[in-house]
């Protein structure tokens, strides 16, 4: 009986899973173009090892056929939308990140939706460029992050609907227990495994003007706890929290202000 409910689940999600061919359309929105997306996608699956639909490769294929052009004539307000059930730190950690190495450092959130773990988030960005769905997708892809569906609603707006079930935090240093380590000025928040240590140390530079924000996540990458300072504060200690094993180290308010880096030790 068992078997046959999992045999049953297991079809009726590929029955309701998103085929190449819809993706396409609803990228593309554009009923003259139906012929020739149904020539390229009709019968065709474009998945990755993970069985989910390869946005990478469908977006190069809408490119090479010119039914997908992302550069724009003069610079536009574009919007995009993102929907997800996530915990609301990882999604935004996630998601910024993201659009940050896409090319949209500077975006205007404009609207955010936040009821039973459902995120609803609309930003605005000032580009000539709309955002590439392949490289998005692939960017997500590497904290397992993936696109369930993306759809044109407007010349310049885009909604997408992600998948962070699977979702993990990818770490960007890599500490040795009881060893202080000096780190160049981030580029984006520092991320990392707390490897077991029962305490976290943080030093800032003379120089600088250090307002700390350090959260605490756990294996499932639910916020344990967050420590955040209004006020300059270039020496940092805390005890690791029961249960932590990730850490998320930034700036209140920019990381402008922690230029010159952070020298970081994990004590055990």
């Amino acid at each position: 009986m068992v078997k046959k409910i999992l045999l049953i689940f297991l079809l009726s999600s590929q029955l309701f899973a998103l085929s190449s061919l819809e993706l396409a359309k609803n990228i593309v929105n554009n009923s003259s173009k139906k012929t020739q997306l149904e020539l390229l996608f009709s019968g065709q699956s474009y998945t990755d090892s993970n069985g989910n639909l390869d946005i990478d490769k469908i977006s190069r294929i809408l490119k090479t056929n010119s039914l997908l052009n992302l550069a724009l004539k003069n610079s536009q307000s574009l919007r995009l939308n993102f929907k997800a059930k996530a915990d609301a730190v990882l999604f935004f950690k996630i998601i910024n990140d993201a659009l940050n190495d896409a090319g949209y450092v500077y975006f205007i959130p404009t609207d955010l939706l936040l009821k039973d773990g459902e995120i609803d988030y609309t930003i605005q960005v000032e580009s000539q460029y709309i955002l590439d769905p392949g490289t998005f997708y692939t960017l997500l892809k590497s904290n397992s992050v993936y696109i369930k569906d993306i759809k044109r609603v407007g010349s310049y707006d885009y909604e997408y609907n992600l998948d962070f079930n699977k979702a993990k935090l990818k770490t960007n240093i890599n500490l040795d227990l009881n060893v202080p380590k000096s780190l160049e000025k981030p580029l984006k928040d520092y991320v990392l495994s707390l490897k077991n240590a029962s305490s976290l140390a943080i030093e800032a530079n003379e120089a600088d003007n250090w307002f700390p924000k350090v959260l605490f996540l756990d294996k499932n990458l639910n916020l344990i706890k967050g420590v955040k300072s209004e006020v300059k504060n270039n020496e940092f200690l805390e005890t690791i929290p029961s249960g932590a094993v990730y850490a998320i180290i930034s700036d209140m308010y920019s990381l402008d202000n922690i230029r010159r880096g952070l020298k970081i030790t994990l004590k055990r």
